[in-house]
């Protein structure tokens, strides 16, 4: 195996600085010297979505690559010409399947495994055809390298995609001997069997609901050990936001997150993770004042003060943290949603309106984008034209959408109130009151229109 450290380190850094090209360049270098290098095939992958998302993704391209792939025996031949077309779509689920497949059979397992756990992550599970196929070898090489745990998870997640593959049966009772085997092999003794199955049975309660302070310290204790075994596990980092979030520690679980982060800045799902956090524990700090506030009227000043201060960091946190993930990768749609949210909750109504217009195009948010567009206009004065938005929102929106239809029976009685239509907005705000009295503050509105009566 060859010494690729150097290739790594110029293109890790190559990477950091948004020099997309020289990163991917190196990390190719990398991949030819050493085939089996996990880092190198998974980082050439992420340098290749990273300036994809940043400059756009290739138009179509021919199909010479698949032909080459069609007659090529030579593994090392097969491997190259695959990641060419890998390098053309760096989510394709069907070439890193290939690429997968090529290094099993070479014996590269560590690699095989970035790559598969990368496609795993980056492709279309629910949609993609070969979703099942590529969490099957996921499981096998989980199986070859040690890892019969998550092989098991991810073969899990396999069955609910495709319940009645024979193969699927098969690899199943396979993984189930060698998870047994492998917990009795590494274990020392019948106390480490048993602490085993006691950390998998508080995996479980953790999974299923809410946990104790003692179950929680206990597997915090588990997981430290393994984040000090390996301080780039991604999977132990989770789940230690997850047991400190279960304890409603959300300000804590962000910030170890965070610190990850830092160590592992390629982790993009570990900061969006983080950031839920954050805006979990302001959030629950606001409605701890508001409920503080109530119960301590002599305090209550001092309190809602506290809540608007808290209500402000979380809207610069907001805007720096969704900022910068637009900035980091332009083309991704939801992020362009959430960022386009920190503005409008800013009162910059203009350049959200702009992140609206792209995030549109989201599949996630395409509904909630056309609306909020519609918002901005209407607080931009733009009465017209926020009209046009709410009558295109009136028809994308389906039964199941009952939240957005109250916001846009909100907005639709907002506007009528600015077109100067009291009675109308009145009308239209008392349907919404009837649906849901405490909605907002329609009642305050509907008062407000009345001349103090909201009845």
């Amino acid at each position: 195996m060859a010494d690729v450290s150097k290739f790594l380190a110029k293109a890790d850094e190559a990477l950091k600085k948004r020099n997309y090209d020289y990163a991917i360049q190196m990390y190719e270098s990398a991949m030819e010297a050493d085939p089996g290098n996990p880092d190198a095939r998974r980082n050439f992958r992420l340098a290749l979505v990273r300036k994809y998302d940043a400059e756009g993704y290739p138009k179509s391209w021919g199909m010479g690559g698949l032909k080459t792939i069609a007659v090529s025996k030579n593994p090392d031949k097969l491997l190259v010409e695959t990641e060419k077309l890998v390098a053309k779509d760096p989510k394709s689920m069907k070439y890193n399947l290939r690429v997968g497949e090529t290094l099993a059979a070479m014996g590269h397992h560590d690699a095989a495994v970035a790559v598969l756990e990368f496609a795993a992550k980056a492709g279309d599970l629910k949609s993609d055809k070969q979703a099942p196929a590529v969490l099957m070898l996921l499981a096998k090489e989980y199986a070859e390298v040690g890892k019969v745990e998550e092989a098991g998870k991810v073969l899990g997640r396999a069955t609910r995609l495709a319940p009645n593959d024979k193969n699927l049966k098969n690899l199943q009772k396979e993984l189930s001997a060698k998870t047994y085997n492998a917990r009795v092999g590494t274990a020392k003794s019948s106390y480490d069997l048993v602490q085993n199955r006691d950390e998998a049975d508080l995996l479980e309660i953790l999974r299923k609901g809410n946990i104790t302070e003692e179950q929680a310290a206990k597997l915090m204790e588990e997981l430290d050990k393994k984040l000090q075994e390996n301080p780039l596990d991604r999977r132990a980092i989770r789940d230690v936001g997850e047991v400190l979030a279960k304890r409603k520690k959300y300000n804590e679980a962000a910030d170890r997150l965070y610190a990850f982060i830092k160590l592992d800045p390629s982790a993009t799902e570990i900061g969006d993770i983080a950031a839920k956090y954050k805006n979990m524990y302001f959030d629950g700090m606001i409605q701890l004042c508001a409920k503080k506030a109530e119960l301590e009227p002599q305090k209550a000043a001092a309190y809602k003060a506290k809540a608007m201060e808290l209500r402000e960091e979380k809207k610069k946190f907001q805007l720096d943290e969704y900022g910068r993930g637009v900035e980091a990768a332009p083309t991704d749609l939801d992020k362009r949603y959430m960022y386009g949210q920190a503005l409008l909750e800013g009162g910059n109504q203009q350049e959200a309106f702009k992140q609206f217009q792209k995030a549109k195009g989201s599949p996630k948010y395409a509904k909630k984008a056309n609306l909020l567009m519609g918002q901005c206009l209407l607080e931009m004065g733009r009465i017209e034209m926020a009209e046009m938005a709410f009558q295109e929102v009136e028809k994308l929106l389906t039964d199941g959408d009952e939240d957005m239809r109250k916001d846009l029976m909100y907005f639709e009685a907002d506007l009528l109130e600015r077109k100067g239509e009291p009675a109308a907005a009145l009308e239209r705000f008392r349907q919404l009151y009837m649906e849901d009295m405490e909605f907002r503050d329609v009642e305050k509105r509907i008062a407000r229109l009345k001349g103090g009566d909201a009845a």
